[in-house]
């Protein structure tokens, strides 16, 4: 299914009032871009009388996404270095409650990477003030690599899934995106697949399941069963980089392009180029986009993310002039 929808198009969604708050849930793959989809679907229903609050987990110690978030006026939260189905699952509390504080009409939670459903859900349900809307997965159509667990990790993982996103199908060719989709029919076969060529989502059709999405329909028994059988992902390390100095734009995106793509998932900051200005830079795979930025942070800052990326510490600085 090929939704086309403008950021302009604004969508009116019900106000809680005294209902429950839903929560949508965004997952996927480093770089896949859940960011993106986020930010589109914020821009269709946030306004003066419906407030959007966005959870965020992140690696590192460098938000680069709150800056594009306030610069869109969008409040966040975020729970930094820890993944939410595992070392970081009891910071959710807290973070909810903050943002419960907040009366919002609805809350995005964004995992960092790959995560398991079930422990987030599990403690979501937690919360009687709140209700899980959708649990939305995000797969880059351009580096997706099938699940390579099919067994009981994967058809667990895949029936608390309510939409999958297939973005950036207009970087590859009808037989890639095939073969993208009969591996995702693998562990969603029955699941709405969505596809985007820039991450535009509907917002009406992704918003609005409450109870009728696949978490919230199954009982704690259920989301502790299927939580003692997730098993450890591959653990991402990741370094900062920071400095005052304007940026030659080329020569960023050519070091960027040549990190070892197995070793460095991610690049992704904020910088001051010579000639644009400030812009946010990143890196995926070896391809390097840019976006301007209007606010002006304190000093460019870049996070390097990766199952080795710390390994290459030395070598970046060395490539930016930061060492001697």
């Amino acid at each position: 299914m090929k939704m086309e929808v403008s950021y302009g198009e604004h969508v009116e969604l019900e106000r809680v009032a005294d209902r429950q708050v839903p929560i949508n849930v965004v997952m996927g793959e480093l770089g896949s871009g859940k960011t993106t989809v986020i930010l589109g679907l914020v821009k269709q229903i946030a306004g003066p009388d419906y407030r959007v609050v966005w959870l965020k987990n992140e690696y590192g110690d460098i938000n680069v996404d709150g800056f594009l978030a306030r610069e869109q006026g969008i409040q966040t939260r975020e729970i930094m270095n820890g993944c939410l189905c595992c070392t970081a699952i009891g910071s959710i509390e807290g973070a909810v409650k903050q943002i419960l504080a907040m009366r919002p009409d609805r809350i995005i939670i964004e995992t960092a990477g790959i995560a398991h459903p079930a422990p987030i859900a599990m403690e979501l349900k937690r919360f009687p003030d709140v209700v899980i809307d959708s649990f939305i997965e995000v797969i880059d159509a351009v580096n997706f690599a099938g699940f390579s667990d099919r067994s009981l990790v994967g058809q667990s993982y895949g029936k608390y899934i309510d939409f999958i996103v297939i973005n950036k199908v207009n970087l590859v060719d009808e037989r890639r995106l095939d073969d993208v989709i009969d591996r995702i029919n693998d562990n969603f076969g029955g699941t709405p697949k969505i596809r985007t060529s820039d991450g535009v989502v509907p917002a009406e059709l992704v918003f609005g399941a409450d109870r009728k999405s696949a978490a919230g329909g199954l009982s704690v028994g259920q989301l502790r069963a299927d939580a003692s059988v997730e098993r450890s992902h591959v653990e991402m390390r990741s370094f900062s980089v920071k400095w005052e100095a304007r940026v030659d734009k080329s020569g960023l995106e050519d070091m960027i392009k040549s990190l070892p793509i197995d070793d460095i998932y991610r690049a992704k900051g904020v910088v001051l180029t010579a000639d644009d200005g400030w812009q946010v830079v990143n890196g995926v795979a070896g391809r390097v986009t840019w976006q301007p930025l209007s606010l002006s942070p304190e000093r460019n800052e870049i996070l390097f993310i990766g199952p080795s990326a710390t390994e290459h510490e030395g070598a970046v600085r060395k490539k930016l002039g930061l060492v001697a």
